[in-house]
């Protein structure tokens, strides 16, 4: 039943927002029992992709899962997987300039003032904090914020995911006061980018954004080594 409502949704090319047929209706379409259609309102609202309402206009409307469902769904998987730094950086190596160079088409000068401040967060001397893991936040901030000016929404969920994972890894919650690499290499790649996203130039942002995945990668194994873990992925509060 659940299938077929959302076949029904595909075929028929509903919208977030539209509302399903009233119960009523889907058993009559669907030649099923109320219960039947019941479970699977049920089910598609758990899922995220409808919100049931009652009342004289209640019924089922369509609605868009958020990120953070598909993030928690994914690190479930994940969670007793081994997941590696060479293959998270092999995605990112693929993904991550498609994205830069999408977003240097779109973004606005507020969005890329608002990523150089993310910069400036990044490195001590430049207004960023005295505490390791919160100039670390900046990194992934930026290229969150790449993300979600991204006009491709598979792309930008992709580099979300890789994101989020990359701030799973215990590697980014274990700083050592005198690994200052990572400030400089963020800084400094993060600033080529910027000049980049200015002069809306998106070969260069591409080429730039695979100079920073690699050298990106380098430190992360490198801070990698320099830590004792039980497990690869942890929940972003530990």
């Amino acid at each position: 039943m659940v299938s077929d409502i959302k076949r029904w949704i595909v075929q028929t090319h509903q919208k977030v927002g539209n509302k399903l047929p009233q119960e009523a209706a889907l058993i009559e379409q669907m030649g099923v029992a109320r219960g039947t259609v019941r479970e699977a309102l049920a089910s598609l609202q758990a899922q995220g992709l409808v919100k049931v309402s009652t009342g004289p206009n209640g019924g089922a409307t369509l609605t868009q899962p958020p990120y953070e469902r598909c993030l928690e769904a994914v690190s479930n998987f994940l969670y007793f997987q081994s997941v590696d730094i060479v293959t998270l950086y092999a995605l990112r190596r693929a993904v991550e300039p498609e994205l830069a160079a999408n977003a240097a088409l779109r973004l606005t000068d507020a969005d890329i003032d608002d990523l150089e401040a993310l910069v400036g967060l990044s490195h001590p001397e430049h207004g960023g904090s005295a505490d390791w893991n919160e100039r670390r936040e900046a990194d992934p901030l930026f290229h969150d914020r790449l993300a979600d000016a991204c006009s491709s929404p598979m792309l930008a969920l992709f580099c979300r995911l890789l994101n989020d994972i990359i701030r799973r890894v215990i590697v980014v919650r274990n700083a050592q006061d005198d690994f200052s690499d990572f400030d400089e290499e963020i800084f400094h790649s993060h600033s080529a980018l910027i000049e980049a996203f200015r002069s809306r130039d998106p070969e260069r942002a591409r080429a730039l954004m695979q100079e920073h995945m690699a050298h990106a990668e380098a430190l992360a194994l490198e801070a990698e080594s320099r830590v004792d873990r039980g497990s690869l992925l942890m929940s972003p509060g530990d």
